[in-house]
């Protein structure tokens, strides 16, 4: 029978090492041997080389057969009970072969069970010293405070259990780049406690094999790879060794290694929430070997610190949150007044900043820029806030580099990397800000040269002395803690600013309330000589032309008379203006002297009254038949008056004026009137100089003009009484206009 090896001899090198089966060498460490047997036949399938060394037979002799032909009763009965196991992964158990104690580890890939034994002795002067440190673990719980403080102690006690030279706490950031947070070693080596290691150091399938195998032994550097083998017949074409315990290293690991000066190594997994957290990373100067009950021992202390993770965590951020919480309340217990000042006084207050640990905050309330501790200038505030009401809608944002959102703010972000913004209404918004928390980073050796080029091609860096980079795009990390008390300060900040406002808005409504009533009181004045003083001279005007026109009017020549009569009209019509105003200015607010208005009359009247401006003119007044409504007589005819008369102010030197009134029926629903339902509309255009839509809501606003005041001359209060008008009575006025084409006014009165 034919036999061959199954070791991997991919074309591996620094160009695509992230690519490399690691998983399956094809070979093994030597301080031990393995065996794959197929899981249904029980018969082996795969051995390594160096199987005789520690059974007495070669490879040659045992592939393809039982595996119980080798081995006693003992492990074969270990073995069926892990076969019959539901987790079958890393079961180990002590067996002898040859007289000789072995620690021999099970698990499986596949369809195969692999069995891997390694000699083991007590490397213990007791083995209480096993139980003690085991014991210890408890202590620590009561020692230690932070998870840095728990790390501390637990690299103190691996290094005392395993002897290793120096013992690391790893911890990787978000993109897999490590740091020595925790460190105990020998007193002549040089300390890597803060170095930073680049994430090139441990590829992805490297990390990946340490979430699926936690703890990974390499007793010597040095050694040389023992392959492994199979029967020619057999169908296996690998075996995938990725929870073994001997598993061969890649070459490049070990020549990494090897430019370290390292002779052996332990690495224990860290895992939190399924991801690999950090690692355990123990260095031998020399070769050096664990025998099972101590790499347990050691696993369990790894397993300790993943599961005190999340609660040290918790303890530091309640910490934060503690703090944070009081400096909240004693913002919000503040005895603060309703105005702006308020604000000065809760901006010259270190608790805003120790709500966060912020070094400034700054916020914007009607364009008024107000800032406590550290800040950009007032200036770039504003544009900081340009940019972050643009990014985002409304709400809020946070991060501690800038200068990764974006690049158009590198005048910020370089001394401000760290913001948490929130939108108050309109433009405002209140910021906080963190200044860069790491100015240096340690690196061990410079991370941009993790690879070097010598004689022999590319290899590893060689080089592992402290390389030190600047890094100025980021700040610490916002916990959720200080978010949160941001966040609640945000919420009694926002609320606040709204009871000012309010306040503000009462104080401006009291203001305008003493001022309306010194206006009303000056109308009633006004309105008092409007009806009762000028009715004596239109009296005197009235009688002093019947009297010219009576016996003696066959003296006055005939224009003149003309003239007086008109004189004589316009002072009636005058009089029972002033006497509708009278009773218009008696008519209660709520309670109107409403009456059917024919507007087809009201229409005739203003004919007659302003003949002589439509002579004037040469205008024209086209009416269809319009309908009766419910109002108030003399006030629509003030309406359609004012409106004719601005149609004559406006008209075109290019054409004689032409006003068309006509009449049609519209439903208006909610969105257009408060009181949806059927309405008349009466439609007024003209053919004059006309004005832009966008000015179509302006031109009612009292004392607005969209014309020069010397070439139309008016006080501006013409279309702004219509609305009132309108208004009055339950209806709407609109206007469209196109330059110098005419413009078009919508009148809209309930249905009676």
């Amino acid at each position: 029978m034919n036999f061959k090896d199954i070791v991997n001899r991919s074309n591996v090198n620094l160009q695509n090492c992230d690519e490399e089966p690691i998983h399956i060498p094809g070979s093994i460490q030597p301080h031990g041997f393995l065996i794959s047997i197929d899981a249904t036949t029980l018969e082996i399938t795969v051995c390594s080389e160096n199987v005789i060394d520690y059974i007495g037979l070669s490879h040659e002799q045992i592939l393809t057969q039982p595996i119980d032909t080798f081995f006693d009763e003992g492990f074969i009965r270990e073995l069926n009970q892990f076969k019959c196991a539901v987790a079958q992964q890393g079961h180990v158990f002590t067996s002898t072969i040859l007289n000789n104690f072995y620690s021999i580890t099970l698990n499986s890939s596949g369809n195969q069970i692999i069995i891997e034994g390694e000699p083991t002795k007590n490397q213990f002067g007791e083995i209480n010293d096993l139980y003690h440190s085991s014991k210890q673990l408890l202590s620590y719980i009561e020692d230690s405070y932070t998870l840095k403080e728990l790390t501390n102690v637990v690299a103190v006690a691996i290094k005392n259990i395993t002897n290793y030279d120096r013992v690391m706490v790893y911890r990787f950031d978000e993109n897999y780049n490590g740091e020595v947070i925790a460190e105990s070693k020998e007193s002549h080596l040089e300390s890597y406690l803060g170095l930073h290691y680049p994430h090139t150091d441990i590829p992805v399938q490297a990390r990946e094999l340490y979430l699926k195998n936690h703890l990974r032994i390499i007793g010597d550097v040095n050694y040389k790879p023992v392959p492994l083998y199979k029967s020619s017949l057999e169908k296996l074409e690998n075996l995938d060794l990725s929870l073994s315990v001997l598993r061969s290293v890649s070459p490049i690991h070990v020549e990494y290694l090897h430019n370290m000066g390292v002779g052996a190594t332990l690495t224990i997994s860290l895992l939190h929430k399924s991801k690999l957290w950090g690692l355990i990373t123990c260095h031998h100067y020399s070769p050096k070997y664990l025998s099972q009950e101590i790499r347990t021992t050691v696993k369990l202390h790894g397993h300790f610190i993943t599961s005190q993770i999340d609660v040290r965590l918790l303890n530091e951020e309640y910490e934060v949150g503690r703090k944070a919480n009081f400096a909240l309340e004693q913002l919000t217990s503040k005895n603060l007044t309703f105005d702006r000042e308020s604000i000065n006084h809760l901006f010259q207050d270190k608790a805003i900043l120790d709500l966060s640990n912020s070094t400034g905050v700054s916020a914007i309330i009607d364009n008024e820029i107000y800032t406590f501790g550290i800040t950009p200038s007032k200036s770039d505030i504003k544009r900081l806030s340009i940019f972050m009401s643009q990014y985002i809608d409304e709400g809020s944002f946070s991060t501690n580099s800038l200068s990764r959102v974006t690049s158009d703010l590198s005048f910020i972000s370089s001394s401000f990397p760290g913001i948490n913004y929130y939108s108050l209404d309109n433009s405002d918004c209140l910021i906080w800000y963190r200044n860069p928390t790491i100015s240096e980073i340690n690196w061990a050796g410079d991370p941009n040269k993790s690879i070097e080029k010598n004689k022999n091609g590319l290899s590893p860096r060689k080089s592992f002395e402290i390389f030190t980079e600047s890094v100025k795009d980021s700040s610490k990390v916002w916990l959720k803690a200080e978010l949160s008390a941001n966040q609640s300060f945000y919420n009694f900040f926002h609320h606040h600013l709204r009871s000012i406002f309010l306040n503000e808005e009462k104080e401006s409504h009291r203001k305008l309330t003493e001022i309306l009533k010194e206006a009303n009181a000056e109308l009633e004045n006004i309105n008092w000589i409007s009806t009762h003083d000028l009715q004596e001279p239109l009296r005197k005007i009235r009688m002093m032309a019947s009297m010219i026109m009576g016996d003696e009017v066959k003296d006055i020549p005939e224009d003149v008379q003309t003239k007086i009569l008109k004189m004589q009209s316009s002072a009636e019509r005058m009089q029972i203006l002033i006497s509708d105003i009278l009773k218009y200015t008696k008519t209660s607010v709520t309670v109107s002297n409403y009456e059917v208005v024919n507007l087809n009359l009201i229409i005739d009247d203003i004919k007659v009254e302003i003949q002589d401006a439509l002579e004037d003119n040469n205008a024209t007044i086209i009416c269809d038949d319009l309908p009766q409504i419910n109002g108030i007589s003399f006030l629509i005819k003030q309406l359609f008056t004012n409106i004719i008369y601005n149609s004559l102010k406006f008209k075109s030197n290019d054409r004689l004026p032409v006003i068309k009134i006509s009449t049609t029926s519209e439903f208006l629903d909610e969105s257009v009137t408060i009181v949806p339902g059927n309405y008349y509309k009466i439609q007024i255009n003209d053919n004059g100089i006309g004005f832009e839509n966008l000015y179509s809501e302006k031109i009612f606003k009292i004392f607005s003009r969209l014309n020069n005041q010397s070439e139309y001359p008016g006080s501006g209060i013409g279309l702004a009484l219509c609305k009132k008008i309108m208004a009055k009575h339950n209806g709407i006025i609109t206007a469209e206009g196109n330059v110098d084409e005419g413009a078009q006014f919508n009148l809209y009165f309930p249905m009676l």
